[in-house]
């Protein structure tokens, strides 16, 4: 897994680090696509921390299953207004931005979803947290990004070269946060990695 600071060639202002330690101090982090896989390991795993969590998920591809009662706030991304509105009334300090379509095979079959959803929706939510002064976020990038790696095990310096239309997705999100940074101090770091597996037990997950 590739951890990324910057987007782009735009290094961000705030060294990896101290991100790390706002985040980790923060008391209330939204975790978007929460009732999906990865999502929902993460939120069991910042409530084992002490953080408290929101999950936002429109339940489109997610499972109800995975948000504890009570958690879901079930809404698109794409519903700035609506996403504004949680923000505030919630008091949320940080994002951790999961939610996405993430099939390759499809996004090569309709791309149109894939920008839609995955871009639209990411801008979407980059723009309420601004208005509700939310800065710190985590973003749910992809190895995919580097498309057929030149080299191997792949290093983040290497170029964006994607081969598909999930993968270009994640890079244009990438650059937004590039701009972001530089001109709207919304602090991020994006991973980048393929294949996450498993399950915890413990939590009923995977």
């Amino acid at each position: 897994m590739a951890l990324s600071a910057n987007a782009g060639s735009f290094n961000t202002r705030l060294p990896i680090p101290e991100l790390a330690t706002l985040i980790r101090d923060v008391a209330k982090i939204l975790v978007t696509g929460g009732a999906g896989y990865i999502g929902s390991h993460t939120r069991y795993f910042l409530e084992k921390q002490g953080h408290t969590t929101v999950v936002l998920d429109s339940l489109e591809r997610g499972d109800l299953r995975a948000v504890p009662a009570g958690m879901l706030r079930q809404i698109d991304l794409r519903d700035s207004t609506k996403v504004k509105q949680l923000l505030r009334e919630e008091k949320i300090d940080a994002v951790i931005h999961f939610a996405a379509y993430m099939s390759v095979g499809e996004s090569t079959e309709r791309p149109e979803l894939y920008f839609s959803n995955n871009v639209s929706g990411s801008l979407s939510l980059f723009a309420a947290m601004l208005e509700s002064d939310v800065h710190c976020l985590v973003f749910s990038s992809t190895a995919a990004v580097y498309g057929i790696p030149s080299k191997v095990p792949i290093t983040e310096d290497q170029p964006y070269a994607p081969i598909n239309p999930y993968g270009e997705s994640k890079v244009m999100v990438e650059k937004i946060l590039g701009w972001l940074d530089r001109f709207r101090n919304l602090r991020s770091i994006c991973l980048r990695y393929f294949n996450a597996c498993g399950a915890e037990p413990a939590s009923g997950l995977g």
